[in-house]
């Protein structure tokens, strides 16, 4: 009986994370056809502001003092300017100013208690979600500064993204089916087959998207290179969710939030993402572009 509704529950779970994806993924398909990558920028904003700020809460549970309220307000600030601003390197160039700002923030709030407790969490949150999920931006700017149209830096965002995220459920769909050996001590229900799988499920999402969208994507980026690409953006997606695995199992939580049914909070859907942007940007700007 126990083993039937664990199974249940189990199956339960997977349906809501599926209809979850599903939705979101119509959503934000719908909003980009209407709108452009106008839309992806905001919806990058909105997505930087609510991570930064589950990121903060985490923080908050394990006792930490992040500036929480003034460090998410930066996170929009960082991905708006990083598409509206001149340049390709907008988007740094903010973040070193909120960055200083936040700085001197700490230091008028924490100097009275005599030490620096809000420096290292607060710090650390623009760091790791704006500054890093910012690199979307710059790689839409990239097909921009070589003279490509809107949407081919808006395919290739896309792609970073499925792929990331393919190998997210992959992995788990994969994971639940074989997986046998686990993966690391910091997530135990992740194993060694599920990443795997999530892997090979990504390379054949990446190969499958390029093989749709071929017409908009960059001449270079080819079949072969699309399933080299998918490999090390899978790996790094796998390491920032295990990175956030950790954080929640430091704060003594399941999920970093409540908000979508099946998934958990903003962080736990955009986690997989936070490694993987940077790493796509350098390698479509050395290896496509």
């Amino acid at each position: 009986m126990m083993l039937s509704s664990k199974i249940s529950q189990k199956t339960n779970a997977i349906q809501q994370r599926t209809l979850s994806f599903v939705i979101i993924w119509a959503v934000v398909g719908i909003m980009l056809f209407t709108f452009g990558i106008d839309a992806g920028v905001w919806l990058f904003a909105i997505l930087a502001l609510l991570t930064q700020l589950e990121l903060y809460q985490l923080f908050e549970k394990m006792e930490l003092k992040p500036l929480k309220y003034l460090g998410s307000i930066c996170g929009p600030i960082i991905i708006v300017g990083a598409y509206y601003l001149d340049g390709i390197d907008a988007g740094s160039n903010v973040f070193v100013l909120c960055f200083i700002l936040l700085v001197f923030a700490i230091i008028f709030k924490d100097l009275t208690a005599g030490r620096l407790r809000s420096f290292i969490p607060t710090l650390f949150g623009l760091l790791y979600v704006p500054y890093m999920l910012h690199f979307f931006i710059k790689t839409a700017k990239l097909a921009q500064m070589n003279g490509l149209a809107d949407s081919t830096g808006i395919f290739l965002c896309i792609w970073i993204v499925a792929v990331a995220k393919s190998t997210d459920v992959g992995g788990l769909l994969i994971g639940m089916k074989i997986g046998k050996t686990p993966l690391s001590p910091i997530s135990p229900k992740k194993t060694v087959e599920g990443a795997i799988g999530g892997l090979l499920v990504s390379m054949l999402v990446g190969l499958f998207l390029l093989v749709v969208f071929n017409s908009i994507a960059p001449e270079r980026f080819t079949w072969w290179r699309a399933l080299a690409i998918a490999m090390p953006i899978g790996i790094a997606a796998i390491a920032a969710d295990l990175i956030e695995s950790a954080l929640k199992r430091q704060a003594h939580v399941k999920d970093s939030g409540g908000s979508i049914p099946g998934i958990g909070g903003i962080f736990d859907l955009t986690d997989s993402l936070i490694l993987a942007a940077p790493l796509g940007y350098l390698i479509f700007t050395y290896c496509i572009f």
